[in-house]
């Protein structure tokens, strides 16, 4: 039989599980998700870890997962990523060193954070050998909370890793099949948009060089739909998403009359501008930062780029080719999914099969 991996998504408003078979092609086993109560999680942290764990047990139960040991991802606030230029020392040396080397570049007491970083190469610097790597700062109370919610649901945390860069390995761009005449000119952007964050990863075959993480997501266009249309929170949601649903009861027992979906799409649009511009400047703030560097491809993902037009909005603000993530091209699927589900899954679980497929590359 072959080996499988875990990956364990904790969202803010759901927990998503995907069973990835190892080997040449990822094979997406068996995949899950369950909503999340409001206020377990915010922002991409976990404030509630008994409620979260239930809510993983209910998880575990509706998939049919045997497996206990579980791959999982951070992405939030409370997560520092920037390219830093330190010494050379050999790794060894750079690891046991590296609370004291980096504390001046980030802006939480090293003692109090989890470190991690990506090397991106020597560099020659008036002569002295330096080498730059991609430093990861996240804050332990955070990562605390996660693993108390996972550990409480009686599984083991295996790893964890920062979402995009999950992200990027499920459905980046990297060197393998690629026709080179054909590739983009110029580093690949992915954008994740869940429901309170964003994520945007900037890498280059698969090394990550910039990553910027917004606490925006597809709730700010469904805030903006309710309190621009004056209708309830759910129902923004369910017209958001263009659902069919039955109109919820007014003050006299009768349902209230919707709003056109005219109205909605602009108020949507009008929100997710704002949104996209958002995404345009962290872009620009990557090649301001990177002499000579320069976006050729942006791939979007998450519940967010579902959004009817959202596409088309990036496009007019970033000119490069932009196009949705196809989770399902770049891994093998063994779910029993209608092409509705399989599209809405390809969105939803690329973190927790990025997680599980493989450690991310190394230049």
């Amino acid at each position: 039989m072959a080996k499988t991996r875990i990956g364990l998504d904790v969202g803010s408003t759901a927990v998503r599980v995907a069973e990835v078979s190892t080997g040449d092609v990822p094979v997406v086993i068996r995949a899950a998700q369950t909503a999340l109560p409001p206020g377990a999680v915010e922002q991409g942290e976990v404030r509630q870890p008994e409620v979260v764990a239930d809510s993983i047990r209910e998880l575990w139960s509706r998939a049919g997962i045997k497996g206990k040991q579980v791959h999982l991802g951070v992405g939030n606030q409370r997560v520092i990523v920037r390219e830093v230029v330190l010494p050379w020392l050999p790794e060894k040396e750079l690891r046991d060193s590296l609370a004291f080397q980096v504390q001046e570049f980030i802006p939480i007491a090293a003692d109090q954070a989890v470190l991690d970083y990506d090397p991106l190469g020597e560099r020659d610097q008036g002569g002295r050998r330096m080498q730059a790597i991609l430093l990861v700062a996240a804050q332990k109370a955070m990562i605390n909370a996660l693993v108390t919610s996972v550990v409480d649901a009686k599984l083991e945390p295996a790893t964890i890793d920062l979402a995009p860069f999950a992200v990027v390995r499920a459905i980046g761009t990297g060197d393998e099949g690629l026709d080179l005449e054909e590739a983009p000119v110029g580093d690949e952007a992915v954008i994740d948009i869940g429901a309170q964050v964003t994520t945007v990863c900037v890498h280059e075959r698969g090394v990550i060089r910039f990553v910027r993480i917004l606490p925006s997501g597809g709730r700010d266009i469904t805030l903006a739909i309710s309190r621009g249309l004056g209708i309830e929170e759910e129902t923004a949601e369910a017209l958001k998403r263009s659902e069919a649903f039955e109109a919820p009861a007014g003050p006299d027992g009768q349902p209230i009359a919707l709003p056109d979906a005219a109205d909605v799409h602009r108020v949507a649009l009008t929100r997710a501008g704002s949104f996209a511009d958002e995404v345009r400047s962290s872009l620009e703030f990557y090649a301001a930062q990177v002499p000579g560097a320069r976006i050729g491809h942006v791939i979007v993902t998450g519940g967010g780029a579902r959004l009817e037009g959202f596409l088309e909005l990036l496009q007019e603000r970033i000119p490069v080719p932009v196009e949705r993530g196809r989770l399902f091209e770049r891994v093998k699927s063994e779910l029993n999914l209608d092409a509705e589900a399989a599209d809405e899954a390809e969105s939803l679980l690329t973190v927790a099969v990025g997680l599980a497929i493989a450690d991310r590359p190394k230049p």
